[in-house]
């Protein structure tokens, strides 16, 4: 295993003097032995040419690429020991599965005969369920049973770190998730420290450890999925993590008492003080649903004390047992994705609410968070607290 870190790691193509083009602006990143790193962002973040210069195939601009605290800047690729899977496959078409999985094994200097070659070989097959495949070539594999065998070239050389670099960018979506789910067992099974590059939030929540989010090749936030969906950094954290996006809406806010008051447009409504974990010193906010939070104000529980409104349906988009139902608000534009839909019509009233535990607040200016979503077993045990303390 080895602990990955990226120490202030800048990437600049062309003259950093003059109009050269910063694609990655001092990222700093550890990763523990072991963990799964995803490289979160939209097209041109920088998310992959940080993959490439942990791989070697790029050269920092300045900063440090460590393995295991030594500095590998001037180390080249091929003498990294990682390896990478891409998403267009990259196997030897005139070779047969067998031949691309033991290829690795054949070139490297690590004095391991036919037979063990072959045994590994076998194993790594059948790990990946690929064993009755062996002497098939890549044209006469399917795109699913093709990213087998290239992770299983990856795999076989038990390298000491997986580089991926959008894998599954060429699948269907049925099968993506399948092999999403693959790709996180296997890592688990290895136990091999990975960084995974993709723009999709919903593979990334699914398979990572911690998630580094980039933007313009900055990095916005680094935490476990909780984190980065329950307690995002800033505005930008929030809009791209979950989907479908969080409502926003301008606001005013002010300390009363134990509590917040939130003033909006369309609303009033007060946030207890025990549930805001950062001292708020500006009346300017930006204040954020995600639809999943939330739900039909009729049978709602009447202790819930966050805002109520009407919104009048403009589409509803069936998703399951539960629906996207985009409509029209006091607050302005809303999307809520709720159960029991099956009575809704377009142009219908839809009666909303929200728990002020899952209420996001944001500075208006800055855009960074003041108060995130707490957990309802995180709100309850603060709750507790406050009334002993009482």
């Amino acid at each position: 295993m080895t602990r990955l870190e990226l120490d202030g790691v800048t990437k600049v193509f062309g003259d950093p003097e003059k109009d050269g083009v910063v694609a990655v602006d001092e990222l700093d990143i550890s990763v523990p032995d072991g963990d799964f790193l995803v490289l979160l962002g939209p097209s041109g973040c920088g998310k992959t040419t940080t993959l490439r210069m942990i791989g070697g195939l790029e050269d920092p601009t300045a900063g440090e690429v460590k393995f295991d605290g030594t500095v590998v800047n001037d180390v080249k690729a091929r003498n990294r020991d990682v390896a990478m899977v891409f998403q267009d496959f990259a196997l030897y078409p005139h070779m047969t599965v067998r031949e691309n999985l033991g290829f690795g094994l054949k070139r490297e200097d690590n004095d391991m005969s036919g037979a063990e070659i072959e045994d590994r070989v076998t194993e790594v097959a059948e790990m990946l369920e690929i064993e009755e495949l062996l002497n098939n070539k890549p044209g006469q594999l399917s795109g699913g049973q093709q990213q087998r065998v290239a992770l299983g070239r990856a795999i076989i050389r038990e390298p000491r770190m997986f580089l991926f670099d959008e894998p599954l960018a060429n699948l269907d979506a049925q099968l993506r998730k399948t092999m999403r789910t693959e790709i996180d067992e296997l890592q688990s099974e290895v136990d091999i420290t990975s960084a995974y590059v993709t723009h999709n939030q919903e593979e990334a929540m699914t398979i990572a450890d911690q998630i580094a989010i980039l933007n313009h090749g900055q990095l916005q936030q680094l935490g476990t999925p909780d984190e980065v969906f329950n307690e995002p950094a800033n505005r930008f954290v929030a809009q791209f993590v979950g989907s479908p996006n969080m409502n926003l809406f301008d606001a005013t806010v002010e300390e009363r008492g134990d509590a917040y008051r939130v003033e909006t447009d369309a609303a009033s409504f007060d946030i207890p003080e025990r549930l805001v974990d950062t001292e708020i010193a500006t009346d300017e906010v930006l204040v954020g649903f995600r639809p999943q939070d939330l739900s039909q104000a009729r049978g709602r529980n009447r202790t819930v004390t966050g805002p109520t409104f009407d919104a009048e349906i403009r589409v509803i988009e069936p998703v399951g047992t539960e629906a996207v139902v985009h409509g029209d608000s006091s607050f302005g534009d809303v999307t809520a994705k709720i159960g029991g839909f099956h009575d809704l019509t377009a142009g219908a009233k839809l009666p909303l609410t929200i728990a002020p535990e899952h209420i996001y607040l944001f500075d208006a200016q800055t855009e960074e968070l003041l108060k995130g979503r707490l957990i309802a077993e995180r709100a309850d045990e603060q709750a507790s607290v406050d009334g002993v303390e009482a």
